[in-house]
């Protein structure tokens, strides 16, 4: 029965965090549209769970956690292509008419399109030296590129480099140890991302509630996991921290639903990437 029991939990640990992404994944491919959800989501686990599996590599504790890192870096992969893919650029973004359904072009669509035609030769050059494959490092471009091929040669000269140091390094105990700490350190900062841009736009809209849902209970459970499992010191403040955050987003969800945000006063959302959220379609709790 106790076998059982473990079986059990092995289960909900590893399929449970990525249901809640699933649900994103189908609210994209039905809205055709990415804004809303924060790609920086998918980078964070994607980096987090690689160092994940070299972790276990060097320290082999719970293989359950090395199969939950494998599912979600698969999951991220496939959830990143369709993010990428319906992440139009603002000067291409065209909303719609509440009354007349007559497709409008934004201010700021305009705008954009006005700089480009005033600046062709610099778009060229610019162009030239950003192949549309390529990718780099700038803080101002880093993870914001418009081809998925990118986003992969990325991964696969992250996980080359760490691969190196890790064959040369991993017989160094405190080494293994760091490679634990930062990525569990990025994981805890999962859930930042999003709740910085829920902030900003004053809106949740866009962002799947079974994300979330997923994310208080799974991170929640996964706390519980850690303690019972006795896994590294690690994973239990990692998981601490990923709540304390889940939980602001919850109180974001509840701010900003229309019914509050009507009775406070909060302005309208804010542009996401050229498109207006539809306050109607937010969530009306309380």
């Amino acid at each position: 029965m106790a076998d059982l029991a473990q079986i059990g939990l092995s289960i909900v640990m590893v399929l449970g965090p990525v249901i809640g992404y699933v649900d994103q994944y189908f609210i994209i491919k039905r809205k055709k549209s990415s804004a809303g959800f924060n790609s920086l989501t998918c980078g964070i686990l994607l980096f987090a769970n690689i160092l994940r599996v070299y972790f276990w590599i060097g320290k082999r504790f719970d293989t359950t956690l090395l199969v939950q890192s494998l599912v979600m870096i698969a999951a991220q992969l496939i959830l990143l292509e369709i993010v990428v893919r319906y992440n139009q650029p603002s000067h291409q973004a065209t909303r719609y008419d509440s009354i007349s359904s007559t497709p409008t072009t934004s201010t700021s669509s305009i705008s954009s399109a006005n700089y480009s035609n005033d600046n062709n030769e610099d778009d060229a050059s610019t162009s030239q030296e950003n192949p549309a494959v390529g990718f780099n490092f700038l803080p101002q471009t880093f993870w914001a590129w418009n081809h998925y091929l990118s986003y992969i040669n990325c991964i696969l000269c992250f996980t080359t480099v760490v691969g190196v140091l890790f064959i040369l390094l991993s017989r160094y105990s405190s080494f293994v140890e760091t490679i634990g700490v930062i990525s569990l350190g990025i994981e805890s900062t999962l859930p930042l991302p999003q709740c910085i841009s829920n902030w900003k736009r004053r809106s949740t809209f866009g962002f799947s509630l079974l994300v979330i849902g997923t994310w208080v209970l799974g991170d929640s459970f996964k706390v519980f996991y850690f303690l019972h499992t006795n896994s590294p010191v690690q994973f239990i403040i990692c998981g601490s921290i990923q709540v304390a955050i889940d939980s602001f987003i919850v109180f974001e969800f509840i701010l900003f639903s229309a019914k509050v945000k009507k009775w406070l006063g909060i302005s309208r959302p804010l542009l996401i990437d050229g498109q207006v959220g539809d306050e109607a379609s937010e969530p009306l709790l309380g």
